[in-house]
């Protein structure tokens, strides 16, 4: 069911049938440098069904520049951890009614 208190301003623009289609999407997002990252924020804020997060690039200094979910303290620390895994807790805190999962057997773009 549609969650009216969250979604009102989509509801108001595309009304519950489109959003109900919306909720029933999935998604793969390839790569969460600045645009990448931008696009799955967004559609988890649209309340999509489901997103996977596809990038198995480790951080460096650059992505700090774009991605606004990394920090310095993970491009020094990543443990091995990709930026997919980097990402995912704060997207999916985003949105409770996303599964925001990792492609965690890609292990190059």
């Amino acid at each position: 069911e549609v969650d009216e208190k969250l979604y009102s301003r989509q509801l108001y623009v595309m009304g519950h049938e489109a959003q109900r289609r919306m909720m029933s999407s999935r998604a793969v997002v390839v790569g969460l440098s600045g645009l990448g990252v931008e696009v799955a924020k967004n559609i988890i804020l649209a309340g999509i069904s489901s997103v996977v997060l596809c990038d198995p690039e480790k951080t460096n200094s650059f992505d700090l520049g774009g991605n606004f979910y990394l920090t310095e303290q993970d491009v020094q620390q990543t443990n091995g951890k990709s930026r997919a895994e980097l990402c995912q807790s704060k997207l999916a805190a985003l949105n409770e009614y996303v599964k925001v999962e990792v492609a965690s057997q890609v292990s190059s773009l």
